[in-house]
């Protein structure tokens, strides 16, 4: 299990991904003068300096993003069934394609309802990487797999 390099790319995935969840991922500068506080997009919620704004709740963002790292860290255990291994890694690359599409759905709209510019921070290119990695173990999978089938067929 763990002398295969696709299980260290999916606990690379499982890092980075739980790093997404707990992490910042978009401040919001409000464009009027007047008022001098920010706002920060947490996986679940929208942060103000003193409170929280009751308005925007991103609980579909949250569950989307724990789901990443908890289908990989079973993909792990997977490794006696490759098929099953190359499905859960394709449904956890269209999860984090679906994430992106999350975030940027949300920066949108809490962008627009706040009047207010964005920045993004850092872990929003953690699922950039988690995708690259995904497609990496997806890749030793399938040559796993071609090389059992390859066995069969001399035997």
């Amino acid at each position: 299990m763990i002398q295969r390099i696709q299980t260290v790319y999916w606990l690379l995935v499982v890092i980075l991904s739980s790093l997404t969840v707990f992490m910042t991922s978009v401040t919001f500068m409000p464009s009027d003068i007047d008022l001098q506080t920010s706002y920060e997009l947490k996986q679940m919620n929208l942060v103000g300096v003193n409170d929280i704004y009751s308005d925007i709740t991103t609980w579909v963002s949250f569950l989307l993003s724990a789901m990443i790292p908890v289908i990989a860290l079973i993909t792990i255990f997977l490794y006696k069934k490759r098929m099953m291994q190359i499905s859960f890694t394709v449904a956890n690359i269209i999860l984090m394609v679906g994430y992106y599409v999350l975030l940027a759905i949300t920066v949108w709209s809490i962008s627009d309802a706040l009047n207010a510019d964005w920045h993004l921070h850092f872990p929003v290119i953690f699922p950039l990487i988690s995708i690259v990695l995904s497609y990496l173990a997806l890749r030793g999978v399938m040559k796993d797999e071609a090389l059992v089938r390859s066995l069969d067929r001399l035997r």
